[in-house]
């Protein structure tokens, strides 16, 4: 239900952008049309009862002005676009850059005077972001912000997510609800200026989370573009490391074949474990790669995680017992997991895996 009002929000505000352009160009047309008027490019609205500001555009500062309407300056020189206008002009009131104002009589012979506010185009402007790199750790909820201005005022910020930084590939921004990940966006005013908030909030943090998140805005109006993009590096913390674990907790092989004992190890970003031994039986000194064996710590897709191997090769009813394998890390508990194998009198060959 979410995704479907904020769908909604989405063509709404984008369906008040193509009206204020068609209204724009519409003006345009409009501007000094009436019988015996007269187009003036001003700083504000002339102060009179009969007069005030009925529309609102906002035009490229680059382009020219309609060249039906006068500027009443000392020292007019070369003024062709509204930028050049407002230089010479001076300071409007207000928020606004600009006034058209249009005096004159209707075809009816009465008296016309309105005003339309002239806004300029603002770059997209970064005002805030979320700090990077963010943490997010298991079961935490947490959320990631961006804060734009521009003008006209953007009606959509896109997020993405990257494995890596500085990805140059084509990718498609998140669908609200994603994994859980939902986008929220409001208008707020900042220091007096109007501005989009963008927030990305996430459920339960899960290691899957972790990744660069950029948000990204595109403003445009015909003959011009803008737009800003901010990264921030998500960071899963692993959880407090757990005792290892076995996916079964005996192995059975025949003589003469190969064996893979493994135990599944959390690791964290302290370091930890120190060490990671086995051990068979009761014995104290811990078993050793040799032509017997082979110890190996395989990595899993889970920084979180790696298997602890134990490879016994040719086994035979010498190699029964309890092997264990030992966590150890300092200021924490050793803690062990146990597997044990059992040799049949029946000679093979091949590999046994206790994975």
């Amino acid at each position: 239900m979410k995704n479907q009002y904020f769908e909604q929000d989405v063509r709404f505000m984008s369906r008040k952008v193509s009206l204020l352009l068609v209204l724009s160009f519409t003006l345009f047309q409009d501007v000094s049309s009436a019988p015996s008027s007269k187009c003036e490019v001003k700083a504000s609205c002339s102060e009179s009862a009969s007069c005030q500001i009925t529309k609102n555009i906002t035009v490229n500062p680059g382009l020219k002005i309609p060249p039906n309407c006068a500027i009443n300056v000392r020292r007019k020189g070369n003024i062709h676009t509204w930028q050049q206008a407002k230089q010479q002009i001076g300071e409007s009131k207000g928020s606004l850059d600009l006034v058209l104002q249009e005096k004159g009589k209707s075809k009816n012979g009465k008296y016309i005077c309105q005003c339309t506010a002239v806004h300029f185009t603002r770059a997209v402007n970064l005002l805030w972001g979320s700090s990077s790199p963010n943490i997010i750790s298991k079961d935490e909820k947490n959320e990631l912000e961006c804060v734009f201005s521009a003008w006209p005022l953007p009606a959509v910020v896109n997020w993405y997510k990257d494995k890596l930084p500085n990805t140059n590939r084509v990718r498609l921004p998140l669908m609200n609800g994603t994994k859980g990940i939902y986008q929220s966006l409001e208008k707020i005013r900042v220091n007096e200026e109007e501005a989009i908030r963008s927030v990305l909030r996430f459920p339960s943090g899960s290691e899957e989370h972790e990744g660069f998140y950029t948000c990204s805005v595109v403003d445009s109006i015909q003959g011009w573009s803008s737009n800003k993009s901010y990264m921030v590096q998500l960071i899963f913390i692993c959880p407090l490391p757990q005792p290892p674990t076995t996916s079964t907790s005996m192995v059975s092989a025949n003589k003469f074949s190969n064996v893979s004992l493994t135990c599944l190890v959390d690791s964290d970003e302290t370091g930890c474990p120190d060490e990671l031994h086995w051990y068979k039986n009761n014995d104290h000194v811990p078993l050793a790669s040799s032509k017997k064996y082979n110890i190996v710590v395989k990595h899993t897709h889970s920084k979180c995680k790696q298997e602890f191997i134990l490879n016994i090769f040719n086994v035979t009813k010498v190699d029964e017992g309890n092997y264990s394998c030992q966590w150890k890390c300092e200021y924490e508990d050793t803690t062990k997991a146990s597997i044990v194998l059992k040799v049949s009198t029946w000679s093979t060959t091949g590999d046994i895996s206790s994975s």
